[in-house]
């Protein structure tokens, strides 16, 4: 089997459990949104943040980032992605609670790959995020609409220094200054 048959299967694989799975409690919300988080990062079927995130959520982000909707969270994603091709997620926790008409969720994973491609910081550096520093967690509220679970209120943050960090190299204007800093 040629590795992209592979990839394209795995893909299907957790894109089919999706589909099978019905969100009748706490528990099942917490593996659609795991399986959800697991193709849109470890297979970069970013499109699927259309099927998560409202069209207009209210998504806050470290340093005061907001952003609104679904489309400029699938923007923002994009981005990450793109500067770490090979990115991936480990789920490390999650859990969901019942409340009103929809669900607080919280998650808390890790992010582990390579600086390959050009990103909001520059060339590509070729260093690897460090999976034990680069974590994402967040809070969400997740109501039913037009049929689906979906985020409509998100506290979030990555570890973006170390997101940046990776993505800026030694010789880099200013990285002396940012070091000197520290």
């Amino acid at each position: 089997m040629y590795r992209a048959d592979k990839l394209y299967n795995d893909m299907m694989a957790v894109d089919t459990a999706i589909k099978q799975l019905k969100v009748e409690d706490e528990a099942s919300l917490v593996e659609d949104f795991r399986l959800y988080t697991e193709l849109i990062f470890n297979h970069k079927w970013i499109g699927s943040i259309y099927d998560i995130y409202s069209d207009n959520a209210d998504i806050y982000r470290e340093n005061g980032l907001y952003l609104h909707g679904a489309h400029e969270m699938m923007k923002d994603t994009l981005k990450l992605t793109s500067a770490f091709p090979d990115m991936q997620v480990t789920m490390r926790d999650t859990f969901a609670v019942k409340r009103d008409d929809g669900y607080k969720l919280w998650r808390y994973y890790t992010m582990s790959g390579t600086n390959k491609t050009y990103s909001i910081y520059g060339a590509a550096t070729n260093k690897p995020l460090n999976s034990d520093a680069c974590i994402a967690m967040s809070m969400a509220t997740v109501k039913k609409i037009s049929g689906r679970w979906q985020i409509v209120k998100e506290f979030t943050m990555y570890s973006i220094d170390e997101i940046r960090d990776t993505c800026t190299a030694e010789d880099a204007p200013g990285a002396a200054a940012e070091e000197v800093a520290k």
